[in-house]
């Protein structure tokens, strides 16, 4: 008979780490989309926001020329704005993976202070930087660039703009450690082989990236489309995207079941966007 083996006790740390995040996700995230969900069904009630009830007027309200229009500019400014993020992100981490670590620590660390700057900060200093009175305009008036300088902003170039810059650093930040761990000996075998250097971040640097950058450019597409201080300070009315619309809908107009409509629809099409930009991509790699 041999030796007696050991049992060891069920280890109840993965289910209990797994049951936290469910209930983080139940009360932040579950339970609000469900409230949301039922509220869109309610009738609309100046007086107390909604009223109990069961009607689908409120979705009803979304298949207009207005809604239309909105969606399609939010959808459209999002998927600008991520491309936008990645094309600039993706270069700069390149570059920056090539320097030495000093240099690494320091651009890592500018990063990582552009990310902690909220979202207000951000577009109060480009409000500024792009006011006719101070900032770019004054500049290039000096420069002789621009003989009557006027305000930048509200316009949908700044809004882009104050979109870009708050998702560059993310962008940045997520991309750098796959970028840093990369085999540079298939750049230099590339070379080696006669592919001209200014060919090799086309044909070997975006090929080996794809993936990554295919991801990177949905979850910022997702994050873009959330936003709602740029829009709001940056952009004009006609630039707005659906979640200024919603704000206003919910809050400023006291409709409160058509603003959970509105972005219970919002969500729905973000998904379907979501799945067919993986199935395309996945259609692509076979």
């Amino acid at each position: 008979m041999g030796p007696a083996r050991m049992i060891r006790p069920p280890s109840y740390g993965p289910r209990l780490i797994g049951g936290l995040a469910f209930g983080v996700m139940a009360v932040f995230f579950l339970i609000p989309l469900i409230f949301m969900i039922i509220v869109s069904f309610y009738q609309p009630d100046p007086m107390g926001f909604y009223k109990v009830d069961f009607v689908w007027e409120n979705y009803g309200k979304f298949f207009s020329s207005f809604y239309y229009t909105v969606s399609f500019r939010s959808l459209y400014s999002s998927a600008l704005g991520a491309v936008l993020v990645v094309a600039l992100a993706f270069p700069l981490v390149l570059f920056v993976t090539d320097l030495t670590r000093r240099w690494q620590l320091f651009w890592i660390i500018l990063l990582l202070s552009l990310m902690c700057l909220s979202e207000v900060i951000i577009g109060f200093a480009w409000l500024i930087l792009m006011s006719e009175s101070a900032g770019v305009p004054r500049l290039l008036e000096w420069s002789g660039l621009w003989a009557n300088p006027r305000s930048l902003s509200p316009s949908f170039g700044a809004m882009m703009i104050g979109l870009v810059f708050l998702g560059f650093s993310i962008v940045a930040l997520i991309l750098y450690p796959s970028i840093a761990r990369r085999d540079r000996s298939i750049e230099e075998a590339a070379v080696t082989l006669g592919t001209p250097p200014s060919l090799v971040f086309f044909k070997v640097l975006l090929p080996t990236f794809r993936t990554s950058l295919v991801s990177v450019t949905l979850t910022m597409f997702v994050y873009l489309l959330g936003v709602f201080v740029m829009p709001t300070m940056l952009g004009r009315p006609q630039d707005w995207t659906m979640t200024v619309i919603i704000s206003d809908k919910a809050l400023g107009d006291a409709n409160l079941p058509l603003g959970a409509a509105l972005a219970v629809v919002m969500l729905i099409v973000t998904i379907i966007v979501l799945i067919a930009s993986a199935l395309l991509t996945r259609g692509r790699k076979t």
